[in-house]
């Protein structure tokens, strides 16, 4: 089929009132992600978790890597499904499992609409590594969490590609889809993480690591963790200019952070995130 030019500001109109009317499709997780978020959940144990696990063989064998990655390698080499389980933690196994679906999610034989993924992908793994890292200092943050929700927190972006692969917009720019993105994937990103029955912590994340002037309350959470770590990834990558304004937000304040530091130009800092970003994209 011949792509079509299709009018932005019709397209957004259109998706908007979908979201009103509650009429988004979104993305559902695989079956074997929900068996494994469910087992996770329900404090299964790490053989009956390594089952489910064992019934995707991609997945196994992506697990065992990981087991024996430079990040979570122990004495001995890791060699099993159920070892791999124990060394990482049914709580890296959930949000792994989650993280890697997510990469699965969107399909398109448009060569724009697949280079936008990516960058939407990959924004999303270094977003992950640097929640990671500024989780360690934070004892009320669950680190894997604080990763999961950094992985996450532009998936609202995908039903705004779905639906222009339907459209066939094979021709247009990506300004303009990244101006429909920014207004609308974190509305959409809640309605999914709901959707998908995730923690009320990461549910949160798509809108309020957009809300830069959010102010929770003394204690640090996940969302100011993915705030903190997306304005860092931004700044790093010539993306925002650093203002009064920002260098002041809450989170960074919460976190201790001087926006001028930047976390990923400390040499330790730097290897650890980039280890935690290779985890994540093989």
């Amino acid at each position: 089929m011949q792509a079509v030019r299709i009018d932005t500001n019709d397209f957004a109109a259109g998706l908007r009132e979908e979201i009103t009317a509650n009429r988004v499709r979104l993305p559902t997780l695989p079956d074997v992600a929900l068996r494994i978020k469910a087992a996770v959940e329900a404090e299964s144990s790490a053989r009956e978790i390594a089952a489910l696990v064992a019934q995707d063989i991609a997945l196994s064998g992506r697990l065992v890597q990981i087991a024996n990655s430079p990040l979570y390698r122990g004495a001995a080499e890791v060699d099993s499904i159920r070892v791999a389980v124990t060394r990482l933690g049914t709580r890296l196994v959930k949000a792994f499992v989650i993280g890697q679906a997510f990469r699965q999610l969107f399909d398109t034989s448009s060569v724009v609409l697949a280079k936008l993924f990516l960058e939407i992908c990959q924004d999303g793994f270094q977003v992950a590594a640097i929640s990671r890292v500024l989780a360690e200092t934070s004892p009320d943050i669950d680190p894997e969490e604080a990763m999961l929700g950094g992985l996450l927190h532009n998936i609202g972006a995908l039903p705004i590609l779905a639906r222009l692969d339907e459209a066939r917009a094979d021709d247009i720019d990506a300004i303009d889809v990244q101006a429909l993105v920014d207004e609308l994937a974190p509305e959409i990103g809640t309605r999914i993480l709901k959707s998908w029955e995730l923690s009320k912590a990461l549910v949160a994340v798509p809108e309020g690591c957009h809300a830069l002037e959010r102010d929770s309350g003394p204690r640090i959470d996940c969302v100011d963790i993915v705030l903190a770590a997306r304005l860092q990834y931004l700044f790093c990558e010539g993306l925002i200019d650093l203002t009064p304004e920002i260098s002041n937000l809450p989170a960074l304040a919460k976190l201790g952070i001087q926006f001028e530091t930047i976390v990923l130009e400390q040499e330790s800092t730097a290897v650890w995130a980039t280890q935690i970003r290779n985890t994540l994209d093989p």
